[in-house]
Parts: structure tokens; sequence; C-alpha cells
């Protein structure tokens, strides 16, 4: 070798050698700054709490840190290193941004399943966001992936690397990091599950929390899960002096023991004077309030706050406890939109109930128009079907509209009925300014940890929720059918309040009220949101399925770990497992579930130059004109006149009308409806 060739590759030596030790400085220094930004972006951008966190959560701090700086490394893997060190960078420093929106809107923090929802979230963004803010983030987005593919094509490619060596140094940084959480896990200075997941990523910090979620979804396999466990959960529920429960006889006339039942769901409702240290110049609830002081209720302790309405459903329906499931999971979202499972609506088939889902949202959000055949309803009354709606200046249908709809659902069948109906008008954002109006309940004291206006809208927009309660109930005192009413808030808004703040003591404790139009007396524990509808219909004397035969056998006070394994158990072979609860005979068949409760019908059509007018019955705002494949743009008249612009009128021989979900999709149709001669 020569002393030209020798000294060239001397120095090509001593430059990959210096630049490996000064990346051993830069990546670990780099990942500690990322750890802090990402961080501080969980803590609403306070450096107090970021402080508070490191002092008192060191380790799952370092874990942080050590999960980062592993990703870091992985662009030692690649001869365009930097191009991928910078997109690794970037994407950290996007978690903290979208984490910091997250928590701000919604209080429960960004988990890795919240990517499957991404959907529904892009159908909330113009309520959530001003267009100057929307069109910023668009932007913003549109840039980051524009500055990447800038790196990718002009940094430079590393002309040599030692690839073994790399991938050596990256399996030792996943290994380690695999041992550091396994170790945290076992000295319990790392989350083992997340019961509360704004307790979780407040503790143990978003990287960690986000990276332990990640890819979680559905139930685990129960270490104890086997036929043998699964057979003595079933003897310790089966009712004295037999193996399975006697289902009631009811007359045609015991019409008292056969009452109808009405679960409303109401949006982010609750009473703020629970609020410590609040006052106002007017209840802003007075008739629920006014319910809960007369009739029985207690505390409701749903699954999620700030958002995520769906959980606090599932469980109400189900009787599953949906912490057994993913951190962040929803199931609308996961497993319920390709298996049936257990339900309350179920459970009423056995006594020849009806059952009614009804919401006025788009059928489409959280997969509603999918998932409610799994669970059992017969009817779908979403936003699309429902008559006379309004809206609150923000865009969201105001619940007035339900007290008609819930009626109507009760009147068209000749069952009994069981409707579920969930509410939305008091659903954020509520706005950062406010601006006074005649009539505005004021508030007059609030802790200065919440904000001041968004909370003033969001007191101002109770009445109107509770308005519709009342006419609800009002209206069902007269209605000529035994009926039975349960109304309850689904979570608390996204108002940034705390444990602390509340006389409850709780972020996630809702309360719920029983109410009835026939006298019946009937008991309200605190409880469980999955503990909600076996409590009920145990005191009809109904029973059902092996998950409320569980809650029915199980008092309140005795539910303690022991039970939530059984209830764990049985949610798994249900859903996951190999059903061995049911013997081979699994008992629940997807419904072929009819969208609303009126007929749309055409009864006429008149052929106009370049229009068609459409006459019929039940058209709403949603209800558009399809000529063979093609859905036209149609402009709604009333509910018994709708139109459309077409070249050619007389060439129209034939045509249906569908009901459009506000993503486009197609939710039903009527029968297609001949065009007469001479129309």
């Amino acid at each position: 070798m020569s002393e030209k060739t020798r000294n060239e590759k001397n120095r090509k030596i001593a430059y990959e050698t210096g630049s490996a030790r000064s990346r051993m400085i830069f990546l670990p220094v780099l990942a500690l700054l990322l750890s802090l930004v990402v961080e501080l972006g969980n803590r609403g951008l306070s450096p107090v709490r970021l402080f508070h966190f490191i002092v008192h959560s060191p380790v799952a701090f370092v874990f942080g840190w050590l999960v980062i700086l592993t990703t870091l490394v992985f662009s030692e893997l690649f001869k365009r290193r930097r191009a991928v060190l910078c997109t690794v960078t970037l994407l950290w420093l996007t978690l903290g941004v979208v984490e910091f929106m997250v928590i701000k809107e919604r209080t429960q923090p960004f988990c890795s399943v919240d990517i499957l929802m991404i959907k529904d979230g892009f159908s909330l963004i113009t309520i959530y966001y001003s267009w100057a803010k929307i069109i910023l983030i668009f932007s913003s987005a549109f840039a980051a992936i524009c500055a990447i593919i800038m790196m990718f094509a002009r940094m430079k490619r590393r002309r040599q690397y030692n690839l073994p060596m790399s991938l050596a140094v990256f399996v030792g940084f996943v290994l380690l990091s695999f041992m550091v959480a396994a170790l945290g896990v076992r000295g319990e200075v790392l989350p083992r599950r997340f019961d509360s997941l704004v307790d979780a990523y407040d503790e143990y910090g978003f990287v960690t929390c986000f990276t332990f979620t990640f890819g979680q979804q559905g139930i685990s396999r129960p270490d104890e899960y086997s036929p043998e466990t699964v057979a003595e959960v079933l003897t310790d529920i089966a009712p004295e002096g037999g193996d399975e429960y006697v289902y009631p006889h009811f007359s045609e006339d015991d019409n008292l023991a056969h009452p109808n039942i009405v679960f409303v769901q109401l949006e982010s409702f609750f009473d703020v004077n629970t609020v410590v240290g609040s006052a106002y110049s007017a209840d802003p609830t007075p008739w629920f309030n006014r319910l809960c002081s007369r009739f029985p209720s207690g505390t409701l302790y749903v699954p999620t706050v700030g958002g995520g309405t769906a959980n606090t459903e599932f469980e109400v329906l189900t009787g599953l406890n949906r912490d057994a499931f993913g951190a962040g999971e929803t199931p609308y979202n996961t497993i319920m939109q390709q298996t049936t499972c257990e339900s309350v609506c179920y459970d009423l088939k056995d006594y020849g109930y009806t059952a009614t889902a009804m919401h006025n949202n788009t059928a489409t959000f959280f997969s509603r128009d999918t998932v409610y055949p799994n669970l059992g309803f017969d009817r779908f009354v979403p936003l699309e079907y429902m008559q006379n709606v309004k809206y609150t200046p923000i865009g969201w249908c105001r619940d007035a509209v339900l007290t008609d709809e819930i009626l109507t659902a009760l009147s068209t069948t000749d069952t009994r009925d069981m409707v579920f109906c969930v509410a939305v008008e008091t659903h954020g954002k509520y706005e950062e300014t406010y601006e006074y109006k005649d009539g505005d309940i004021e508030v007059l004291s609030l802790p200065e940890e919440i904000p001041l206006a968004p909370f003033q809208n969001f007191v101002n927009a109770l009445p109107s929720t509770d308005a519709f309660l009342r006419s609800l109930t009002l209206a069902l005192l007269r209605f000529d059918e035994p009926t039975i009413l349960v109304a309850y808030g689904d979570h608390l808004p996204a108002l940034e309040l705390t444990n602390d703040l509340l006389s409850t003591g709780s972020i996630y404790a809702s309360r719920y009220v029983i109410w009835d139009n026939f006298g019946r007396t009937f008991d309200a524990p605190d409880l469980q949101a999955y503990r909600l509808s076996a409590n009920l219909m145990k005191q009809l004397g109904f029973s059902g399925g092996v998950v409320t035969r569980l809650h029915q056998a199980t008092d309140i006070a005795d539910a303690g770990d022991e039970y939530l394994q059984k209830l764990e158990l049985l949610g798994y072979d249900m859903l996951y497992g190999d059903r061995q609860a049911f013997e081979g005979e699994y008992p629940y068949r997807r419904t072929d579930m009819r969208m609303g409760s009126r007929d749309i019908a055409v009864t006429g059509v008149e052929r106009e130059y370049h229009r068609l007018l459409v006459s019929g019955e039940n058209f709403t705002e949603f209800s558009a004109i399809v000529v063979g494949d093609q859905v036209l743009e149609t402009l709604f008249i009333d509910s018994g006149h709708i139109a459309a612009r077409v070249d050619d009128p007389a060439a129209v021989t034939a045509l249906c009308v569908a009901q459009m979900a506000r993503d486009g999709s197609e939710l039903g149709r009527t029968p297609e409806y001949t065009v007469p001669e001479g129309a």
C-alpha cells in the first residue's frame, strides 16, 4: 500500500471516528431536548408542571428519553442518515404539538389508537378550529412534507458506513428499552395498565404512555383463561335452583311490569354547581337537578372525560368495562365493527322489546351505522332522518328535535320499546371569547384554573338541553304507555377541570336519574357506567346474558378485583376467545337494522324545464334524488318536496330518493319510482 493511500485511509478512519464520537454526544443531547419539548406540550406549556414531572417521575422521564434516543439511533441504519434524523426529529416535534392541541380541546391525551379516528377528527375540524387555524395546520403539514422530500433529495449520502455495527447498536438500544420497560413495570415505576389516561400521562409522561399504548387493542388474553375458569364463572353467576334464569312471563294486559325504557345520554352535561367555589346568577340545569332531588339518582362513574362519548355509550349498552381494552381505544372503531356483542338490546329482545338507537348527529360518526346492528338495534334514527332540525351557531343539532323523534319511535311499533338516545347540543368546542346577551346566566365566581370565557359559553349552552329534558319528561308523563326515563351525562366537558376543583372529587363522576310515569320506586346507587343497564333490568325482574348475570349476581360492595377479573374474562371470551361461555351456540346475530322511524316515500314527480320536482313523505335536508347511479345535487323544500336540476328532465324515467350522510356515504334509499308518462 502506498504512503498516499495509507494516509487517505487514515484520514477516513479519523473522520469516521471523530464523526461517530460527535454523534455519541449529539444524539443523546438532541433526545433530551426533544423529551423536554414533547413533555412541555403534554403539560400545556407549563414549565412548573414539567419540572414537577421530572423530579417526581425520573424513571419515566429517563425511559421516555431512551425511547426517543432509540428512534434517533435508527437513522444510523441509512446512508441518508441526516435526512432520516431530521425526519424523526420532526415527527417527535409534531407529536408534541398534536398532544398539546388534543388535550386542550378534549382533555383526554393523544394515543396511538387515535389514528383510527382520523376520519371522525376531520369531520369536526371546522367546529374546533377557525378557517385561519385550519389553513395554518394544513399549510404546516404540507411544508413539513415538502421539507422531508427536500432533505432526502439534497442531503448527501454517506459514501461508506458500517451497517452491521449500526444495526447491532440499534438492536442494542431496542433491547435496552424493552428491558427498562419490563423492570419499570415490575417495579411499579412505569404503568402496567391505564385505568385513567389523564392521570397516567400526567404521572408517566407522553413519550412513555404513547409508547406503551402503541399497538394496544382489545382485551388481552387473561392468564387464567380456560374452559374450567369460564365454567367456574358461569357457576358463580347461575341463579339458585337452576343453571339458567327463568324469564318472567308478562301477559298482554300486564303493562306496568313491561314498561318502555328510554335512555338519554346527554353530551358533556353535568351539574356545574359541583365546581368548588363557583356561583351563578341562575341554575343552568334546574329541571335535571329537580329530577335528581325528587326521583332516584346517583353518581355514575364514566370511562372518559372531555370527549369519547362512544366509550360511555359502549359501557352502558354492553356492560363491559372499557378499561379492559387497549389504552385510549374506542371499541366502536375496532372490534365492534367486526363482531356482535351481548348488550341490553339483545337482553330485552327476550322480553319482546324493539330496540331503537337515536343520535342527532351524523350516522357515520364513530361508525355507529356499522356498529349498531352488531349491538342488536332494530332501528337507528340519526340526524339524516330527523325532521325540523335546528342548529347551534357552531353547527351542532339542537336537542329539542329529539322529543318528537323519541315519541315517534315509541308510537310506531306494536311492541314495548327500548330507545337509546344520544344528545349532542352541548358538545364542545366552547369559544375562547364570551359576549353577554340578554337572558344569559352569569358566572359570578369560578376557580382561576378554569378558563372563564369558555366556561361561560358552556354554562349558557346547558339550559337548552335542560329544556329538552323537561319537554321530554312532560311529554312522557302524558304518554299512554308506562315508560321509564334514565338520563345521565356522558362525560365532563374539556374545560381544564381537575379532581380537586370538583365537590365529587373525580373528573369521571357524572350523575344519573331514573324517572317513570307510572309511580314505580327504583334504587339509584352510585355505580360504574357498565353496571347501569343491568341494575335497572334487575329491578324490573329482567335478566339477560352472561355479562348481565355477572353484574346482577355481584353486589356493588363486592365489586372488587375478583369481579373485574371475571368481567374481563367474559369479555375476552365473547369478543376474542372461543366463546366457551356459550357452548358453541353464540346467540347474538347481527340485526337487519332499519334506518329511521318514519317511512320515506316518493309519491310523485313533476318534470319541468331543467328541473325535477319530487313529491313524497318524510323527506329531510339530507334527502337526495338519485337517477341511475348519479346522486343529484338536491334542494330541500319541505318534508314533502325536494328538487334537483337536470339537463333533460324528459329523459328521466325512474328515480329514487337516498339519505346521504355528511361524509357522502349513502345510508338508505326508497324503492325505485317509475315516472309516469306525461309527468
